[in-house]
């Protein structure tokens, strides 16, 4: 599985979100995951084959355990940091070498940028977040209007019915 910056910093938001807790409830899941739940599932379901937690219950479980290594995997700088945890398959040396390459500052990069740009990053998933709860509120209203149309017709033949009995 594939992942980019802001599904490491989600994948960081619930590690985070056990604070001195050892366990998350499917509320409290979803409430991160602002209820999409595929999405939950799916990077819930990679923290587990990461071995960083453990589910109680199916596809979506109903409550996460934080494992033994999730508190020094994050303490170490999490997903956000490029440490992702390492998985048993072999990975060809090549390839550790151009991640590690990635992860170096270059030399014209000052160190105060860094921290602008997390807070940018943190901007951005914030408002990322907003727009989904207003595409929400967009479906929902539509919904709504149109059963207030439907409604509406319904109370207008309604009316003609009972004038012309």
């Amino acid at each position: 599985m594939e992942l980019d910056r802001f599904e490491y910093e989600m994948l960081d938001a619930v590690l985070e979100a056990f604070g001195q807790h050892d366990s998350l409830t499917r509320e409290q899941i979803l409430d991160i995951f602002d209820h999409d739940e595929d999405y939950a599932a799916s990077l819930i379901g990679f923290l587990e084959s990461n071995g960083l937690v453990t589910v109680v219950g199916n596809r979506l479980p109903l409550i996460i355990n934080k494992g033994p290594r999730a508190t020094t995997f994050l303490e170490s700088g999490g997903f956000v940091n490029g440490n992702e945890p390492t998985i048993e398959e072999e990975e060809p040396v090549a390839e550790l070498e151009q991640f590690r390459d990635l992860n170096k500052p270059s030399p014209n990069e000052k160190p105060g940028y860094e921290h602008a740009l997390k807070e940018y990053d943190k901007r951005i998933r914030t408002l990322e977040l907003k727009i989904k709860h207003f595409e929400n509120l967009k479906y929902w209203l539509l919904v709504t209007g149109v059963a207030v149309a439907m409604l509406a017709v319904w109370i207008i033949k309604l009316l003609q019915f009972h004038r012309h009995a």
